[in-house]
């Protein structure tokens, strides 16, 4: 690039990338969303395991309810890590082509591939402190990589002055 970022872009591809950021902030935000009014997050979901346990279960079936759980978290953390790195591949491939200092633009994109990893871990083996906090740290990243993509289309260029 020529140090004029995506403001050099046709108007097609801006509005493009916006619309595409616009899209994907709009999903995040309702995963948020959803998140925040879920019965797990508000402490009202019943853990199935628990409720085999005071039903007075055999173990060998409560363990065939564990296996079948581990699967069905493992199925939805697989599910989930390949959203995020499809968005963060699309995202951090956008913003690596904004103006800005490259050695910045590496750690957001470096950490932002971190926490969609620990995020993920914390999906598979259910920590809610890491989904909370990760996924906190993971929003940020991702929240300021959109913004600075869509000024970077139509901030002016500055000329630099001898």
């Amino acid at each position: 690039m020529n140090g004029k970022g995506l403001s050099q872009l046709p108007s097609p591809v801006k509005i493009f990338i916006v619309s595409y950021m616009v899209l994907t902030a709009a999903g995040m935000l309702l995963s948020l969303w959803v998140v925040l009014n879920s019965p797990v997050w508000k402490g009202a979901a019943a853990d199935p395991i628990k409720l085999m346990e005071e039903a007075g279960m055999g173990a060998q079936e409560i363990q065939a309810a564990k296996d079948a759980q581990f699967y069905s978290y493992l199925k939805l953390a697989h599910i989930h890590h390949l959203g995020h790195v499809f968005m963060v591949f699309s995202v951090a491939g956008i913003y690596a082509f904004t103006r800005g200092k490259t050695g910045v633009k590496i750690q957001i994109i470096v950490w932002t591939a971190i926490a969609t990893l620990l995020h993920t871990l914390g999906f598979l083996i259910y920590s809610r402190l890491l989904l909370i906090v990760v996924g906190s740290a993971y929003g940020a990243l991702m929240g300021y990589m959109l913004v600075v993509a869509v000024m970077d289309c139509y901030l002016p260029v500055r000329e630099k002055t001898a």
